[in-house]
């Protein structure tokens, strides 16, 4: 039997914008808890390979940080990508999105969900319908739209390590340069 290669991704930690958010991610995705992935939107994903990460990969991704301004929005809405997600949408997603899009384009060779050409909306997913004890897109509306709209501002990116299958661990803050 192979051994999956166990992977790195960069993404935003939303855990501290809202605590009753954060709250409502637990319940509606509770595979994400062992996981140890918190509310997030994910930036690139898959990025390096773990096994492959290098101290330089992290000094110049961190450089690419430090060149972009800190990220502000409102997580405003709940959507779906049918059949696979339900998520909360940011709104103004202008800088995000350009954000991400140089990100991509600075490792084209780790293309966003592994899809050369893929262009995914930012999103923060909220729950997965495939999970243990899915849930329902009304079920999370439910839940997530009174809290809703939520402002966030994120003063750094996170470089996530996969440490075994399905399990991560925040490696490192990589902090926006305004």
């Amino acid at each position: 039997m192979v051994a999956r290669v166990l992977e790195t991704f960069l993404t935003l930690d939303l855990e501290h914008v809202d605590a009753e958010l954060s709250r409502a991610h637990r319940e509606l995705y509770p595979e994400r808890i062992a996981e140890n992935i918190p509310l997030s939107i994910t930036l690139l994903y898959p990025w390096i390979p773990a096994d492959e990460l290098t101290a330089d990969d992290v000094d110049a991704v961190r450089a690419f940080f430090a060149t972009r301004p800190a990220l502000r929005f409102d997580l405003v809405r709940v959507a779906e990508f049918p059949g696979a997600v339900a998520y909360a949408v940011p709104e103004p997603d202008g800088e995000l999105r350009a954000t991400m899009r140089a990100l991509w384009a600075l490792y084209p060779q780790y293309p966003p969900y592994g899809q050369e050409g893929n262009d995914p909306a930012p999103h923060c997913t909220l729950a997965r319908y495939a999970a243990v004890g899915a849930v329902t897109l009304e079920q999370v509306r439910a839940r997530v739209v009174p809290l809703l709209p939520i402002y966030c501002e994120v003063g750094a990116a996170t470089l996530m390590v996969e440490t075994e299958p399905d399990r991560v661990t925040a490696a490192a803050s990589l902090p926006f340069g305004s």
